[in-house]
Parts: structure tokens; C-alpha cells; sequence
């Protein structure tokens, strides 16, 4: 029957406690990480430095750029000016243009022809000096319409060539600040992970370790009967099989039901037969079969031969075996149906 060894345990624990951790390769490792972090991190104080030089960059040409960009609003709305002023112009030397030509040289003329008194031909003077003055006006109003169109488009393409490097610069340091930001994020993601991933693997490895050893010492330290020619009847395979070892034979008797298991929780605690548990091996619990007796338990295409040297399981009539983990791990089995066939020893089960 299985009982908890409480002394057992306590006198364990202060072995485990006082244990040193065993060598792993991953410290080493880990401390190749740990340093590739440090590496990482002082590059990342780097990138930092050259972020904030950039930002600083950054931000005194984007108020150039602003002021840039509101004179070439300026300079682009005086074009606009500009160039309404010029049309009107044109437009008024246009409509002088195709007065001369309705009244023609020949009007002039005649109406100095038809002139009766002198002050007929006063008038008719006064009139060409007029019509070829305004045309001149005209004229003049034209070319400096065009001049200062002219002026305003070279002012605005002037502006227009001071603000495109200073675009073409910010695109830059956008350009460099997202790169130092992403080479930023990818090295302590790397860093985080990789010493992350080493620490834990440690933990689990020095874990494991002390568990080994635990059991080890469990296992190897507790005195009980002696089974070791029994186990041997399992043959090379361990039990790991459904042929029948030559030191076995079937007793053409089985039964079935519910198959559980028990693990390292008793691990070197006494069984009813008196041999100390050891969850490694192929062993199980029944309830009726003698001690020394096996049998070959079948599940799920499986079979798996175990020594009866525990009593159990209780508490369920429907549950038959109790297996070691090693055997239940092997089978697959949790809670499970089985078929088990009684195999005794060829000689006999021993006294």
C-alpha cells in the first residue's frame, strides 16, 4: 500500500537545498547573450543620441520650410495678381487695336477733308492725337503688366528652389529616424528575447537537474525487497511489448476495466509487496493478483508487460491497474479501458 514517507521528503529537501546547481551549457551561452545585450544596449544609447540630434535637425527645418512655404504662397498669389493685371491690359490694348482699325487712316483723313471751318480741324486733330495716345498708353500699360509678371514668376521660382532642398532634406531625416527607430526596436527584441529564452531555458535545466537528482536519491537511497530477478523477466524490451519474455507464460486467464496511473509524488516510498517504488520501471497496483505475478496490458494497439507489486487501485470497482508513469506514458493511458492478460513467472512465483 502506498504511504507518504514525510521523514523521506524533509530529509530530501535539505539535500536538495544544500545541493550545488549543476553546469549547464546554456550559462555560458546565456552569458554570451547577457553580453550581446549589454553590446546592444549601448547601441541603443546611440541610436537614442543620433534620434534626438536628428529631431533637433528635424525641427529647425521644418520651421524653414514653413516660412518657405508661406512666402511661396505669397509669391504665388502676387503671380496670380500679376498676371490678372497683365490680361486686363492686353484686353484694353485690344479693344484700342480694334477701335484704330474701324476708324481706319482714311476716316481721319476724311474727316479733315470735310472739315468746313478751322475749327473742324482742330477737332479732327484733336481726335487722331487722342485715339494714338491712348493706344501708347495702352501700350505702356501692357509692357508693364508683362514686366512685373515676369518679376513675380522669377520671385516665386526663386522661393520655389530654396524650399525643395529643404523638403528633400526632411525626407531624409524622416527617412534616418525611422531607420534608427526600427534597428532600435529589432535589437532589444532580440536582446529581450535571447536572454529571456536562455534564462528561462537555464531554469528549466537547473529545475529538471535537482529534480533528477532527487529522484535519484529517492529512488537509490530507500531499502526495501529486492526484485530486481523479477524486473528481469521483462526481457531486453523492459516490458515494452506484446510478445511474452521466455521467463514468462500466460495463464490463459484476463480481465478488463480502468486503467490509472501513479508517478514521482511516491517515489521511493515503500509498495505492499515491500520493494520501493520507482516509477521508471514497468510495474502496477492490483487489487486480488498475487505479488511476482504479471500481466500484459493491452490498449490502443498496444502492450505494455508489468510486475504486480502495489496494491490498488481503491475507492473505484471499475478501475483494475494502477500503473507506474513509465508504463502509462508508454500506453498513452490516463483514465483508460484496458484488457490485461495474467502472465506468472515459467518456475513459479517465488516465496
Amino acid at each position: 500500500m502506498r504511504t507518504r514517507g514525510s521523514a523521506l521528503i524533509v530529509a530530501l529537501a535539505a539535500i536538495l537545498v544544500s545541493a550545488p546547481a549543476a553546469a549547464s551549457p546554456i550559462g555560458h551561452q546565456l552569458s554570451q547573450a547577457r553580453a550581446d545585450r549589454e553590446a546592444k544596449l549601448v547601441r541603443l544609447a546611440q541610436l537614442r543620441g543620433q534620434l534626438h540630434a536628428l529631431s533637433v535637425r528635424y525641427s529647425v527645418l521644418e520651421r524653414q520650410a514653413g516660412r518657405a512655404s508661406l512666402r511661396l504662397v505669397e509669391a504665388t498669389r502676387e503671380v496670380q495678381e500679376a498676371r490678372v493685371a497683365a490680361a486686363a491690359a492686353q484686353a484694353l490694348l485690344d479693344r484700342h487695336a480694334r477701335t484704330v482699325y474701324e476708324v481706319g487712316p482714311s476716316g481721319v483723313i476724311e474727316a479733315l477733308l470735310s472739315a468746313e471751318t478751322f475749327a473742324d480741324v482742330a477737332a479732327a486733330n484733336e481726335y487722331s492725337a487722342r485715339v494714338l495716345g491712348a493706344d501708347a498708353g495702352a501700350l505702356q500699360a501692357m509692357e508693364s503688366a508683362t514686366a512685373v509678371l515676369a518679376v513675380k514668376q522669377a520671385a516665386a521660382a526663386r522661393v520655389r528652389q530654396r524650399l525643395v532642398p529643404k523638403q528633400n532634406a526632411l525626407a531624409s531625416i524622416l527617412g534616418q529616424m525611422r531607420s534608427a527607430v526600427t534597428e532600435a526596436v529589432r535589437l532589444a527584441e532580440r536582446a529581450r528575447r535571447a536572454v529571456s529564452s536562455l534564462e528561462a531555458q537555464q531554469a528549466a535545466i537547473a529545475s529538471a537537474s535537482q529534480r533528477e537528482v532527487g529522484r535519484d536519491l529517492v529512488v537509490g537511497g530507500a531499502v526495501g525487497a529486492d526484485q530486481s530477478k523479477l524486473l528481469a523477466l521483462l526481457g531486453p524490451t523492459g516490458g515494452r511489448t506484446c510478445e511474452i519474455p521466455e521467463g514468462l507464460r500466460d495463464t490463459g486467464k484476463s480481465f478488463s476495466g480502468l486503467a490509472t496511473w501513479y508517478g514521482w509524488e511516491f517515489a521511493g516510498q515503500g509498495t505492499a509487496s515491500g520493494a520501493i517504488f520507482d516509477p521508471r520501471l514497468f510495474t502496477a497496483a492490483n487489487r486480488w493478483l498475487p505479488f511476482g505475478s504479471f500481466v500484459r496490458v493491452r490498449s490502443g494497439g498496444k502492450c505494455a508487460i508489468v510486475l504486480i507489486n502495489d496494491r490498488g487501485p481503491f475507492g473505484d470497482a471499475h478501475r483494475v491497474l494502477d500503473l507506474s508513469m513509465a508504463a502509462a506514458s508508454y500506453l498513452g493511458v490516463g483514465v483508460s479501458p484496458v484488457r490485461a492478460d495474467v502472465l506468472v513467472p515459467v518456475g513459479g512465483i517465488p516465496a
